[in-house]
């Protein structure tokens, strides 16, 4: 793991897209304020200074802010959910340096996430032993649950984990949190309540505040701007909070809030795949190839390479380049480019002049590096292969996981060589290695955040382009035409018609998922040691302890810290995988292979990516955790079918490296479990037969390794630095299991 890769954590209509996420309801029953005077170039009223909108009391606590989010924060207007958000700079926390949050980005949008964490802090310390936190998230459905979350259509309660924050030194600023187990969905009105139940560390319930107490006693309205707004729907939570279960008089505080809309959230993405989409039908897009490196043994295989002359600008060079790697590409690829400047570390996404969420594509184009590999087999199976795509880790490139030096151990490309694979992977535009500026401006000050965040739109899309212009212009190019031994006639060096795979690890897991919903090509995917909802993942990764030195040292009161990442994930939103695993199997995007199969692997007790990130992420997929697991998932269906031929599935290993802790706080050391897992051949095994065989999902592999011979598959691995130390490749793909 590089020193920096812990700076990895600073980090087709809204109708169509509703159905497929789940359904964006009816708005809200607001007033609409069609005729509110917003400045496009800010987001706020034009009267925002005005009192007493510049006010905000409290709901619960001492503060406005001391409850995020609620409807303080936003307001009535015609959008699709009924609102748009409203947010003042001064209610939240400087910089370091002094600077106020940028709030803009935040009131373009028609609501919060709709997995925004809800960021509490109360009035005095709370007593943790009622609260439902991750090892017991059902009794936050229960009636004596001291925190609860309501649907407001259906009146449903929403399962949630009740969590102290563990980051906080002392209890004098420490944060409650609360964390939706699933999306909320689109355009929502959730109702939160707090009860008499939520305990201090006295022994007491938690005091009301004054405003509270006013509606509790009937009182008809507030003179107060920000509560009139909904003062009367604000009466109906307490009604729909009864209709759950919560007496009136049980009430310490109560407010709800609404969620963005699906043009919001998923819209972006899908808007600039769309766009992407429509300049590709009028032909593939530029490919510049920089540099060819062949291994001498395989010159034979390619026998045009030396005759014919090269592309223009690139180089050629015969030598050994690694023992799995036989052909190795890199150069560049052309990306429709809808960000207001370009590549530069402060370019954020161009948004429409009315603050839509349609993007401002420009006829315009970037250029993003590529690297090819493949393995002698690939240059000696007499069938074509398909283009595999791969996706690297966190702050990593492309070209550091591809220009492995020799004798080097490297997972990915071993598995490719045994496979006979043509792989081709970019840089995660965003979270790549270049990008670590832009993560430590992040940490600094977080009105950055849209400059890391914008530039994954262009990620999640920029693998439809790639793809597109190598299959048309280098796999089908006669320079790189394959002759395996033998053969009498040369071969294309990938197979276009056959659909793509993909596999990527980690970063290539998270970002992967969203690309594979969004590329319309990719037929069969291996998405490695995944999760989903950033927030979430983020102060439980070990490889945030030292990235959360860096924002205490800009924002050093830990309730500050829980407020801004909560705010972070309307950002992360547009590129989490937890709001694009529905359109991966379940509600494709149109023009998708209507036959795409996806696995998700996860190894067990992952220190980066953790268990309750990876079932959010399968809750939010609809897909089965394949059994029998090593822990069930709630509201996750099992399925122990061995061979499994379903459409997508989660699949747990365990390394034997231990458990993630509970709580938000990251373990205290990384325990490699993250790494594990893709070194052990019986996973190899599996991997290819769904991305190369007959697409079925076998566990059993493992058995014959397993610790205690059953299933679920318990593998302890080492991780090789040597090439010479890694395992023998099984035969890939392997027979079916006998």
């Amino acid at each position: 793991m590089t020193p920096l890769r812990w700076l990895c954590v600073a980090l087709l209509c809204a109708l169509a897209l509703a159905t497929a996420c789940g359904v964006e309801d009816s708005a809200p029953t607001v007033a609409q304020d069609a005729a509110a005077a917003v400045d496009v170039a800010t987001g706020q009223d034009t009267d925002a200074a005005q009192s007493p909108l510049d006010d905000c009391p409290p709901v619960f606590g001492e503060q406005c802010q001391s409850v995020w989010p609620w409807f303080a924060f936003q307001k009535p207007a015609a959008t699709p959910t009924g609102v748009r958000n409203d947010l003042l700079s001064q209610w939240f926390p400087v910089s370091g340096e002094g600077k106020p949050l940028d709030v803009a980005p935040y009131n373009r949008r028609d609501g919060v996430s709709p997995v925004t964490p809800v960021v509490i802090l109360p009035a005095k310390p709370i007593d943790p032993s009622n609260l439902a936190d991750e090892t017991r998230p059902d009794a936050s459905l229960a009636a004596t649950s001291p925190t609860v979350m309501v649907d407001a259509l259906t009146g449903a309660r929403i399962r949630h984990v009740a969590e102290l924050d563990l980051n906080a030194e002392t209890d004098q600023r420490r944060a409650l949190i609360l964390r939706p187990y699933a999306p909320l969905g689109y355009g929502r009105k959730i109702v939160v309540g707090l009860t008499k139940a939520l305990l201090g560390k006295d022994g007491q319930p938690m005091p009301q505040a004054a405003a509270f107490a006013d509606l509790k006693a009937g009182k008809a309205s507030s003179s107060h701007g920000r509560l009139q707004r909904f003062w009367s729907e604000w009466q109906q939570d307490l009604t729909t909070l009864e209709k759950a279960g919560v007496p009136k008089e049980a009430q310490v505080a109560t407010w709800h809030f609404t969620t963005a809309s699906a043009a919001w959230v998923t819209g972006p993405a899908v808007d600039l795949r769309q766009q992407v989409l429509a300049k590709l039908t009028k032909g593939s897009l530029g490919l510049r190839i920089d540099s060819i490196e062949v291994d001498p043994a395989a010159l034979a295989a390619l026998p045009n390479l030396q005759a014919a002359p090269l592309p223009q600008g690139a180089t050629l060079t015969v030598k050994f380049i690694h023992q799995d790697i036989a052909l190795r590409v890199r150069g560049e690829f052309e990306l429709p480019d809808a960000m207001t400047k370009g590549q530069d570390a402060d370019s954020t996404l161009n948004w429409a002049a009315d603050g839509g969420p349609a993007l401002l594509l420009q006829p315009k184009t970037t250029w993003r590096p590529f690297a090819l590999v493949a393995g002698p087999k690939a240059l000696q199976d007499p069938l074509a292969p398909p283009l595999t795509l791969y996706g690297h880790g966190f702050l990593r490139t492309i070209c550091k996981d591809f220009c492995i030096k020799p004798l080097l151990a490297d997972a990915a490309t071993h598995l490719f060589a045994g496979a006979g694979a043509v792989a081709v992977g970019t840089d995660w535009w965003g979270l790549s290695e270049l990008d670590i500026g832009t993560a430590l401006g992040v940490s600094n000050d977080f009105s950055r955040v849209p400059q890391l965040t914008d530039k994954l739109v262009h990620a999640a899309v920029s693998f439809i382009p790639l793809s597109r212009a190598i299959q048309a212009q280098l796999a089908s190019d006669p320079r790189f035409a394959v002759l395996p031994t033998g053969a009498s006639k040369a071969r294309p060096l990938t197979d276009p018609a056959l659909g793509l795979r993909y596999t990527g690890n980690s970063l290539g897991g998270i970002m992967g998922t969203t690309m594979v919903a969004l590329h319309p090509d990719i037929e069969r995917a291996v998405v490695n040691v995944a999760g989903g909802v950033w927030s979430t993942m983020m102060n439980r990764s070990s490889n945030f302890a030292t990235f959360l030195v860096i924002v205490k040292g800009s924002y050093p009161d830990p309730f500050d810290q829980q407020l801004l990442f909560a705010l972070m994930q309307s950002h992360w939103d547009l590129s989490d995988p937890v709001h694009f695993a529905p359109l991966v199997v379940q509600a494709p995007l149109p023009g998708t292979r209507p036959q795409r199969q996806v696995l998700w692997p996860i190894s067990w007790g992952d220190s980066q990516v953790p268990a309750l990130a990876s079932s959010m992420l399968a809750r939010a997929a609809g897909a089965p955790l394949l059994g029998p697991p090593v822990a069930g998932w709630p509201d996750v269906a099992g399925d122990s079918q061995q061979p499994f031929g379903g459409k997508a599935a989660f699949v747990q290993w365990d390394s034997l490296r231990g458990t993630h802790p509970p709580g938000n706080a990251a373990p205290a050391e990384d325990n490699l479990s993250h790494y594990a897992t893709r070194w052990m051949p019986e996973y190899w095994q599996m991997v290819s037969r769904v991305l190369y065989g007959d697409g079925k999902v076998e566990q059993r592999y493992c058995l014959a390794r397993d610790t205690d011979g059953v299933l679920p598959c318990t593998l302890k691995q080492d991780i090789a630095e040597m090439a010479a130390q890694m395992l023998p490749l099984p035969p890939l793909p392997p027979a079916d299991y006998k």
